[in-house]
C-alpha cells in the first residue's frame, strides 16, 4: 500500500491550485474554468457534489479492512503469512500511526469534507438543484466527522476553506465535533432540498442521499452520544416513512441483485462500463473476499458450469470461528442466517458435487479455521466485463434498514418504549427465522446485531462505545490459524504457526486510532491519542 499525504497537504494543493502568485501571471487557460467562475449553474453543482460522492466511493476499501479487521469477525486472510500487512497488523492489535488502512482513511475523510466545504462555501442555494447539492454536501461532512470522531476523537474541525496560516488545525474538542455533526445533519433534513424514495421499490434516486438517509445517521449519532429520545425520535421517523423495509432472501442482501434494493438506506454504485472497467469504485474489491483460488480447486467447477464462485479470488477476511459459534448458540447448525452468511468446509465441498471444491493437495489456508465467507461471495455472474476476473459490479453498502431497526430498537429500549424496541428486533428475527422475543434485554440487541451486521462494518465502534471492547477483544491476534481441511477422523485440521507477543485490545489505547505518521510531522499544533 502506497503512504499518501494527508490533511494539511490535501488543503494546500487543492485550495491554491488555481491561485497564481502575482496578478500579471494571471494568464487564463483556453478551455478551462477558473474557480472564481465555477460553482454557478446547476451543472456546476451537480458535478461538484459529484466529486464529493466519488471520494465517498473511493474510500470503499479502507472502510471495509479497517472496521472489520478491528473487530473480532475476520482473520486477514490471504494468500500467506505478510500477503496484506497493514490488515494483519489490525487484525492482530500491532498497528502504529504508521498503517496504510488507519492513514488512508483519515486522509479520504478529510478529503471528502473539504470537497463538502467547496460546496457549503461556494454554492448559493437559489435553485432547487443547489438546494438539495448544499443538503447533501452537509449530510456527507456530518458523516465524515462522525466516523473521525468515533475512530480519534479530538480531530480537527474545519468547515470552511483555509487560508495558508490556518493549514496547522488543532485537536477540536469532541463535543465541539459532535455539536457540528448534528447541525449539518439537522440543517440538511430541515431544508426540505433532500431527496426521498416514493416507495421502498422505487430506484429513480440511484445512490443520491435521500431525507431517510440523513436522518438514519442523525439517529446514530444522537445513539452514539447516549441520547436516547432523541436517536428514538429520529429513527422511528425513517422507519415510519415506510421508504425502507427488509428483503426476505437475506442470502443476496449485499448482492448486486439487490442494488438499489428496499433495504438499502445508503450505498455508493458501482456503473460496469465495459470501455473503462477499472474506472469502479469496486475494481479491485471484489475478488479480495473470494476464496483463495491458488490454493482452492475452484476453477474445474466454475469452467464446467457447476457453480458461480469465479476462480479469481485472494481468499482475505476470513470468518472466524467464534463467529461461527456465536451463529450456532443463537440459530443452530442449520440456521437460515448462519448458512446465509457462513459456510463450513463440509458444505463448501457439496456445492458442485459434479467437482468438489477442495484445498489443492499440500496447500494450507493461512487466517483460516474452515469457516468460509459466504456474505461477500465473489461471482462470476456479477463480474464487470473485460475485467479478467478482477472486477465485480455490486454497489457497496454503508447503512442498511436492519440497522435501522437494531439502532432503534437499542434507543427506545434505553428511553423506555420497550414495546418498540421489541417489536424492531423481532422484526429482524421473523427475516433470520427465528422465534420472536417476548422480552428485550440490550444483550439480545448486542447478540441479534452481532450476527445480522456481521462484515458489515460497525461491529468495533459498538465494541468500544457498549464498553465491551477491553473483554471481547483481548485475545485478538495472539495466534494465527491456518486451514488444511478434513483429517482422517472428519476433524478440521487447524495448526497455529503464528503466536504473537503483541496483540489484542488495550484499554485505555485502542478505544481510539492514532493520527497518521504523517499529519503529525507536518501538524505541530495536533496531539497524538495516548499510546501511540
Amino acid at each position: 500500500m502506497k503512504m499518501k499525504n494527508l490533511f494539511p497537504i490535501i488543503f494546500i494543493c487543492c485550495l491554491f491550485l488555481v491561485t497564481a502568485c502575482e496578478e500579471k501571471l494571471d494568464i487564463p487557460q483556453q478551455g478551462v474554468v477558473a474557480i472564481d467562475n465555477f460553482y454557478e449553474t446547476d451543472e456546476d453543482a451537480e458535478e461538484a457534489i459529484t466529486a464529493v460522492y466519488l471520494q465517498w466511493r473511493s474510500m470503499i476499501g479502507s472502510d471495509f479492512f479497517l472496521l472489520n479487521g478491528l473487530s473480532d469477525e475476520i482473520h486477514s486472510g490471504g494468500g500467506a503469512r505478510g500477503d496484506n500487512p497493514f490488515l494483519e497488523q489490525l487484525c492482530e492489535y500491532s498497528f502504529s500511526s504508521a498503517n496504510s488502512w488507519v492513514n488512508d482513511y483519515f486522509r479520504g475523510l478529510y478529503t471528502m469534507i473539504y470537497r463538502c466545504n467547496l460546496v457549503t462555501e461556494r454554492i448559493e442555494s437559489d435553485t432547487d438543484v443547489k438546494a438539495r447539492v448544499i443538503a447533501e454536501a452537509k449530510v456527507a461532512r456530518a458523516w465524515a466527522y462522525s466516523k473521525l470522531v468515533t475512530l480519534w476523537g479530538k480531530v480537527p474541525l474545519v468547515t470552511t476553506e483555509l487560508a495558508p496560516s490556518e493549514y496547522q488545525q488543532p485537536n477540536a474538542e469532541i463535543s465541539a465535533v459532535w455539536a457540528q455533526i448534528e447541525k449539518d445533519f439537522t440543517e440538511a433534513i430541515s431544508s426540505g432540498a433532500l431527496s426521498e424514495k416514493s416507495s421502498p421499490d422505487d430506484k429513480s434516486i440511484g445512490a443520491k442521499i435521500t431525507k431517510q438517509a440523513a436522518q438514519a445517521f442523525l439517529g446514530k449519532a444522537q445513539l452514539f452520544q447516549e441520547k436516547h429520545s432523541e436517536a428514538a425520535t429520529t429513527l422511528k421517523a425513517v422507519i415510519n416513512s415506510e421508504n425502507y423495509r427488509l428483503i426476505a432472501d437475506y442470502e443476496n442482501v449485499l448482492r448486486a441483485v439487490q442494488d438499489f434494493g428496499p433495504e438499502n438506506i445508503f450505498e455508493v454504485n458501482s456503473l460496469p462500463d465495459p470501455d473503462n472497467p477499472w474506472e469502479q469504485g469496486t475494481s479491485w474489491f471484489s475478488p479480495a473476499f473470494g476464496w483463495n483460488s491458488s490454493l482452492m480447486d475452484l476453477s474445474t467447477g466454475y469452467n464446467e458450469g457447476h457453480h458461480d464462485l469465479i476462480p479469481t479470488g485472494w481468499g482475505f477476511c476470513n470468518p472466524t470461528k467464534e463467529l461461527y459459534d456465536a451463529f450456532v448458540a443463537m440459530e443452530g447448525a442449520d440456521g437460515y442466517r448462519l448458512n446465509a452468511t457462513i459456510k463450513t468446509y463440509e458444505q463448501v465441498m457439496a456445492i458442485s458435487p459434479e467437482a468438489p471444491i477442495t484445498i489443492r493437495p499440500g496447500s494450507k489456508l493461512y487466517g483460516h479455521e474452515g469457516y468460509f465467507n459466504w456474505k461477500l461471495r465473489y461471482l462470476g455472474s456479477e463480474v464487470i466485463p473485460n475485467t479478467w476476473g478482477f472486477a465485480g459490479s455490486n454497489n457497496y453498502r454503508f447503512m442498511r434498514y436492519a440497522e435501522v431497526l437494531l439502532l432503534a430498537s437499542e434507543a427506545c429500549l434505553l428511553s423506555g418504549d420497550k414495546a418498540s424496541a421489541l417489536n424492531y428486533i423481532n422484526q429482524i428475527r421473523e427475516r433470520a427465522q427465528l422465534p420472536n422475543l417476548a422480552n428485550v434485554t440490550l444483550d439480545d440487541i448486542k447478540n441479534e446485531k452481532r450476527l445480522e451486521l456481521c462484515l458489515e462494518q460497525v461491529r468495533f465502534e459498538d465494541l468500544v462505545r457498549w464498553g465491551d471492547a477491553g473483554n471481547v477483544l483481548a485475545g485478538r491476534g495472539a495466534k494465527i490459524p491456518t486451514f488444511a481441511g478434513l483429517k482422517d477422523d472428519g476433524t478440521y485440521e487447524v495448526t497455529y504457526p503464528f503466536e504473537n507477543t503483541n496483540y489484542g485490545f488495550k484499554p485505555g489505547k485502542n478505544e481510539l486510532l492514532p493520527f497518521p505518521e504523517h499529519e503529525m510531522n507536518v501538524n505541530k499544533n495536533l496531539i497524538q491519542n495516548t499510546g501511540y
